[in-house]
């Protein structure tokens, strides 16, 4: 006849001495090295996945662009927080089928829109040449860019009417009396 029989205190207490943990202590130390090991390798490998996709959703690409259908749904300089996305106080405020595009850390800003009213040009004075073309490539603007016949309306860029689009963008070199605050020229 077998013997079943617990096992008596001082069995138990050779046991806990013999490994240095009891079988629950055991178990909850593994348990806690998988974690540990499985948290680490998602960090090693999915950290790259959720920083791409923090970077996304805020925006950490150098050069950014944005479309608004109409004057109204962009911000203004009055109602922007953020120094970068705002319309000019120059643009009229029948302006349509807005691109801006802009450059986050260096001189770089395009803008384009179709407007009836067009540009109150009294505001802005001329520009000559074209101050090496624009600061970063194009993407948003009317092509050919012209060279001559450039305004500035104070803000550090160059306008233009380009057959049925007024664009504007920063150029390459500073516009003369630019004091580099909206160009990031400081």
């Amino acid at each position: 006849m077998e013997d079943h029989a617990a096992p008596t205190p001082s069995a138990a207490r050779s046991e806990t001495r013999s490994t240095g943990a009891s079988v629950p202590a055991r178990r909850l130390r593994a348990a806690a090295t998988v974690a540990l090991g499985v948290a680490g390798i998602a960090a090693l490998t999915g950290c790259s996945t959720l920083v791409g996709a923090a970077e996304k959703a805020v925006g950490s690409e150098p050069v950014q662009q944005r479309h608004y259908d109409v004057h109204a749904d962009a911000p203004s300089s009055r109602t922007s927080d953020d120094m970068a996305w705002f319309l000019p106080d120059w643009v009229p405020e029948d302006a349509r089928d807005i691109d801006v595009r802009l450059h986050v850390s260096q001189p770089g800003y395009e803008l384009s829109f179709v407007s009836d009213e067009g540009v109150d040009l009294d505001a802005c004075e001329p520009v000559d040449g074209d101050l090496g073309g624009p600061a970063m490539p194009a993407e948003t603007l009317p092509q050919p860019l012209p060279t001559t016949g450039l305004v500035s309306c104070g803000d550090g860029r160059v306008t233009a009417s380009v057959d049925d689009r007024w664009a504007s963008w920063t150029t390459a070199e500073a516009v003369p009396g630019d004091d580099g605050g909206s160009t990031l020229r400081q």
